[in-house]
């Protein structure tokens, strides 16, 4: 056999090498982000409680002080998020397994608060600094209060006609109130 021949049967040789190659590479890419996935999979099952199984949402907006607007909805407890409150950095500790899982009352506890899930994964707050909890009236003042842009007066005249926003509704209400961003006080 001459050269050509010996060459020829090098070159099948690397071609299928590199053959052999590129099919690997095709696998590990493929294997690879389902290795990741599944390593993110225990890793979120160690946790326990409701974060162990399903990702988690931030909390709806009628929580957040500065974004509860006349219309949010009220229900019969209201827990509202004041201004400079960390819920992100909470969710982010929650969701790595750094928060405290109570399991008879269905809560975690991070940073001194407590949140519960909703079965959609949203998280809701519940108690603990920076977190404000109000009932149905107090609510309703708080929203009277933000309706009338900061205007203190207007807003009490506004609920004077409200049999259902008692004076110790309103005054609660103006407490967590002074915290909002319309606040002129």
């Amino acid at each position: 056999m001459g050269k050509r021949g010996r060459k020829a049967g090098g070159e099948a040789a690397s071609g299928i090498i590199a053959k052999a190659a590129s099919a690997s590479m095709r696998e590990a890419k493929e294997v690879g982000p389902k290795v990741a996935g599944d390593a993110t999979d225990a890793a979120r099952k160690a946790i326990p409680g409701p974060a162990g199984k399903i990702p988690l949402k931030p909390p709806n907006s009628r929580h957040n002080l500065d974004s509860i607007r006349p219309k949010s909805p009220s229900k019969e407890v209201n827990t509202v998020v004041l201004p400079g409150t960390d819920v992100a950095k909470d969710l982010d500790d929650i969701a790595a397994g750094r928060a405290t899982w109570d399991p008879d009352r269905q809560r975690y506890l991070v940073n001194g608060r407590t949140y519960a899930v909703e079965p959609s994964g949203t998280v809701f707050p519940e108690a603990g600094p920076g977190l404000e909890q109000l009932n149905r009236a107090e609510y309703g003042a708080l929203k009277e209060y933000i309706a009338a842009g900061g205007d203190i007066e207007k807003a009490r005249a506004a609920m004077a006609r409200n049999p259902f926003l008692t004076e110790a509704a309103q005054e609660r209400a103006l407490e967590v109130f002074r915290h909002h961003k319309s606040y002129r006080g």
